[in-house]
């Protein structure tokens, strides 16, 4: 770099960075995360962004993801340092800075979690009763959820070319990692889905998007379908993505081995799946402890 000092705020930079690397790479609901965290991060830190690029150091947005755990979980604090890594090593290959300032900044200890649990077995009975109830392309979409484990953006794009019908798999081509670019298999039960679903369109092959039409589902229809199965199942409240945990719970439940489910899921990392993704049911807990009860050696033994 030469001896000339950047003038460039990191507020500048950040508006060159979002629109010549992150919109052009990035889906839309990532830039959509990555705009929030910024956002959260300026109303909390004001004087930040008018800072030099040069001229921000560790120690300061440290003291600022510090003072961030009071109010906010570990994952928003993490996609803020995410976006200010990722802008300082733009501005590194720009020229504009030497050093990314957000290499050895840690996590605030204290932030809190932000958790998404599955639903326990009893509350996907009776989410999956409750789901008779609406239309039928609505049902499908939750089964679907269910039965795959997609997250809600790779539902929601699914077109009717992605299906290979004859590989029995579902093509995911539009993910948010790309880890997330994967084949899915489809069981029996999710193919019957979408071959009543082509059968029930007329036209289908001209209508693109398998459960949107002629464009993707809204998001917004995701979330007010699972909150009105939920309302009428008498269980708490259920988003789209709680779906896709209950699926990895599910899967596990039935045995299956950690290092395919987390291929399934789109996981570079197994032991993310099992962190992140698998909720320790309740009546299975209470099955395991039980190996160990005399009452139950006796019933065994009757």
């Amino acid at each position: 770099m030469s001896n000339k000092k950047s003038t460039q705020t990191i507020g500048q930079w950040l508006d060159t960075w979002f629109s010549v690397y992150a919109v052009p790479e990035y889906e839309k609901n990532t830039v959509a995360l990555y705009e929030d965290a910024r956002r959260r991060f300026n109303v909390n830190c004001p004087g930040m962004e008018s800072i030099l690029l040069e001229d921000l150091l560790p120690v300061q947005f440290q003291a600022a993801m510090n003072q961030l755990a009071d109010q906010y979980s570990k994952s928003t604090i993490r996609h803020i340092k995410s976006l200010y890594h990722m802008a300082y090593e733009k501005a590194i290959d720009n020229r504009l800075c030497d050093v990314n300032p957000i290499d050895k900044t840690v996590l605030p200890k204290n932030a809190s979690e932000k958790l998404v649990t599955a639903l326990s077995r009893e509350e996907q009975e009776a989410f999956e009763r409750a789901a008779h109830q609406l239309p039928i392309r609505d049902e499908f979409i939750l089964r679907t959820y269910l039965l795959t484990g997609l997250r809600p953006g790779e539902l929601r794009f699914l077109r009717w070319e992605d299906w290979d019908q004859s590989r029995k798999i579902l093509k995911i081509n539009k993910s948010k990692t790309k880890a997330g670019v994967r084949e899915v298999p489809v069981i029996p039960e999710v193919a019957v889905i979408l071959i009543h679903l082509h059968a029930w369109r007329k036209g289908a092959s001209e209508r693109e998007y398998i459960f949107g039409g002629e464009k993707p589902l809204d998001k917004y229809h995701l979330r007010h379908i699972c909150k009105r199965v939920a309302t009428i199942a008498n269980i708490r409240h259920v988003t789209p993505h709680m779906l896709r945990h209950t699926f990895a719970t599910r899967m596990i439940d039935h045995g299956a081995e950690i290092k395919s489910l987390s291929v399934i899921l789109g996981h570079t990392k197994p032991e993310f799946t099992l962190r992140r993704y698998i909720t320790p049911d309740q009546g299975q807990l209470y099955d395991q402890m039980m190996l160990l009860s005399n009452a139950n050696a006796k019933r065994n033994d009757t």
